[in-house]
């Protein structure tokens, strides 16, 4: 967040230190001069305005995706769990499951800020697929669920790609060029007037300013699923957590 305080110092910088060079220096106001420079500070402020909305619908789109492959990842461990549930002999496996979902939280998740997921939680499920690959139920009728417990597995590996590539998806750095040169034009180009401000010009700059510059940040801070005002939280993880106590106490052994 460092680098946001930065940039908005910067614009307020940049801003005064006009009023202040103008007002010693500025002209009076000219107005066919004004009036080119101003249809060229709109054009420049509609492909501004052109690309912010294209960038922000993008980063929306990303982080919708995101929580959508968590949510289906979260539901594919909590079928896995109800699958392996009933046989005797996967006990092991749904501490395996318990432990790749804890990882998931507390080892992904705090990598997939800087675009990756962490090495266990991989190795866990690997494990966990090995492991159910050698189950052999005592009961027949448990076969059928091992096979499905299987198909869910190979599910979750699936959707864990998915989530990696939900982590190193940003927003294509050409955005942010747009956005940061057409978003100096609209502040400076008025500028290379050299009108003597005003009130009214000064609180124009200032409006001016602010919309690159919330813009600018707002869609830097959207621009990665995981990271930022709008980052995926492990919820739908820990809510399968839940689940999986839940299908324990279902399937207990009544009380005699």
């Amino acid at each position: 967040m460092g680098w946001v305080s930065i940039a908005a110092s910067a614009a307020f910088v940049l801003l005064v230190l006009a009023i202040v060079v103008l007002r010693k220096k500025g002209q009076e106001h000219q107005e066919q001069r004004f009036s080119a420079v101003d249809f060229a500070a709109n054009i420049a402020l509609a492909v501004y305005l052109l690309v912010l909305a294209y960038a922000v619908v993008l980063c929306k789109d990303a982080i919708t995706a995101a929580e959508a492959d968590s949510a289906a990842e979260s539901e594919t461990l909590t079928e896995l769990y109800w699958a392996l549930a009933p046989i005797p002999e996967a006990a092991p496996l749904k501490v395996q499951i318990r432990q790749y979902t804890n990882q998931s939280i507390t080892l992904d998740w705090p990598m997939m800020s800087n675009d990756t997921l962490s090495l266990l939680p991989g190795r866990t499920l690997d494990e966990l697929r090995a492991a159910l690959h050698r189950l052999r139920p005592a009961e027949p009728a448990h076969e059928n669920l091992r096979q499905e417990a299987l198909d869910r597995a190979a599910d979750l590996s699936h959707a864990r790609a998915l989530r990696a590539e939900d982590a190193a998806t940003r927003l294509e750095d050409i955005f942010m060029i747009s956005m940061a040169l057409s978003g100096a034009l609209v502040i400076a180009m008025p500028w290379t007037l050299g009108i003597r401000p005003t009130f009214a010009t000064v609180v124009s700059d200032a409006i001016r300013v602010t919309v690159v510059v919330v813009g600018v940040v707002f869609v830097q801070l959207s621009s990665h699923p995981y990271s930022g005002f709008n980052a995926v939280e492990p919820t739908a993880f820990e809510v399968a957590m839940q689940q999986f106590d839940r299908i324990d106490r279902q399937l207990a052994p009544p009380q005699s």
